[in-house]
């Protein structure tokens, strides 16, 4: 990528990380998690103890925000141009934000709970199956494993309490980017969260579908060898739906904390 055969995607690069810095502030604040007293995040928060949806929100938008600052760090701090790493940051980012913004976005109270704790009950689930694995190979570690069914009672209890009608559900990061696609509708975040994936998983078919080789090289055995590189209008467009969620999340984070 060279700024001189892309200047105005080099041009609107440069916005979004200039962007971007603005809100480190809220990643390094404390105040992200503590909503106002009074106000709508607060009133959720108070139903829902000691799983507040202020600190999965805030978790979330923190988590996006470090991810494209990384990026931001490598490629204009550092100068560097990587093919294919870019793509696993901006897809963490994508969907760390999607889950921001499928707990801000309804309206309805009674939602945003149950989105919460959905939330709080697939972490518990993904917590669970990790320290399993610990555990098979370190089975000093089994009387520390966490116990899911416990969790998931918990939650159930709480959402039960709160007098939120609704099921709790283990969202994946699809059926979280498909609900909240008309949030940010400029760009297809669900496609962009797969084709990053298929570049962070190495699944070559991304390559195929984007990348314009630059140089092929014959092998024996008829192989071709690729050499591949993104160009700024690929980033561009792989970052624009990462920026639009972590702007609606902050956006409508701001409206919900305030009394």
């Amino acid at each position: 990528m060279r700024r001189e055969d892309e200047p105005e995607e080099f041009e609107i690069a440069d916005s979004y990380f200039q962007e971007l810095r603005t809100w480190l502030g809220f990643r390094d604040s404390h105040e992200a998690w503590i909503p106002e007293a009074g106000s709508r995040l607060a009133q959720d928060d108070g139903l829902i103890k000691p799983h507040q949806a202020s600190h999965n929100i805030a978790n979330a938008v923190v988590s996006a925000i470090d991810h494209l600052h990384a990026l931001d760090s490598i490629m204009i701090g550092a100068g560097a141009s990587h093919t294919l790493a870019p793509f696993s940051l901006i897809r963490a980012a994508i969907e760390c934000a999607a889950q921001a913004a499928w707990i801000l976005a309804p309206e309805e109270q009674a939602t945003r709970v149950v989105r919460s704790l959905s939330l709080s009950l697939k972490v518990a689930k993904d917590r669970e199956t990790a320290y399993s694995e610990l555990a098979r190979r370190h089975p000093n570690l089994q009387g520390t494993l966490p116990d899911f069914d416990s969790d998931k009672a918990q939650l159930q209890a709480i959402l039960d309490a709160s007098g939120a009608a609704g099921k709790l559900i283990l969202p994946s990061s699809t059926h979280i980017l498909t609900q909240v696609r008309d949030v940010v509708p400029r760009t297809s975040a669900l496609s962009v969260w797969q084709l990053c994936s298929g570049f962070a998983h190495g699944r070559r078919w991304a390559a195929d579908a984007v990348l314009t080789p630059t140089q092929s090289t014959s092998l024996p055995d008829d192989v071709i060898v690729k050499e591949n590189r993104p160009t700024m209008r690929l980033l561009v467009w792989a970052l624009t739906p990462a920026m639009d969620l972590i702007r609606y999340s902050l956006e409508r984070h701001s409206e919900l904390s305030r009394a």
